[in-house]
């Protein structure tokens, strides 16, 4: 069994050798972020030498400057890098017309209490997953033991 297990998971993540990523990871200092060599929507993260890449949500592309996912318009794309032709997110009627980023909005997955969203400065909701073992408890606007949370799934 554990041989399947191994075997789905290595199919299911894209790793790429990058001469840029450490041979250890230094778990005192925040993981190594990369641009991705081809593709403006996914970004490399260094994992024991090796470079896993990941994607960025639907709209957005990787920011090498910030080192996080961003609005096209912020995000200087590499030329000749095709991006994903998703349409770029909608801003959502839950979040505030008016972003304040000392009193930010989160709000409850529809279906699935391990999840949550939280607005975006330009009003568009962010799906946000909690750590495992812990539901979304929005009376707190944290991640919470399950036996803390109502939740209706």
């Amino acid at each position: 069994m554990k041989v399947s297990i191994s075997l789905l998971v290595l199919l299911a993540a894209t790793v790429l050798a990058d001469d840029r990523c450490p041979p250890q990871d230094d778990p005192e200092n925040p993981p190594i972020l990369l641009p991705h060599p081809t593709d403006c929507d996914k970004f490399l993260i260094c994992s024991h030498g090796e470079a896993v890449v990941s994607k960025c949500p639907p709209g957005l592309l990787w920011n090498d400057n910030q080192k996080q996912c961003d609005y096209p318009s912020q995000a200087s794309c590499a030329p000749g890098v095709v991006p994903s032709t998703e349409a770029a997110p909608k801003p959502s009627p839950n979040c505030p017309a008016e972003y304040d980023p000392d009193h930010m909005v989160y709000i409850p997955h529809e279906t699935d209490c391990n999840k949550y969203y939280i607005c975006d400065p330009n009003g568009v909701e962010l799906e946000q997953t909690c750590p495992s073992g812990t539901n979304w408890n929005p009376a707190v606007n944290y991640c919470d033991f399950p036996e803390l949370v109502e939740c209706k799934e």
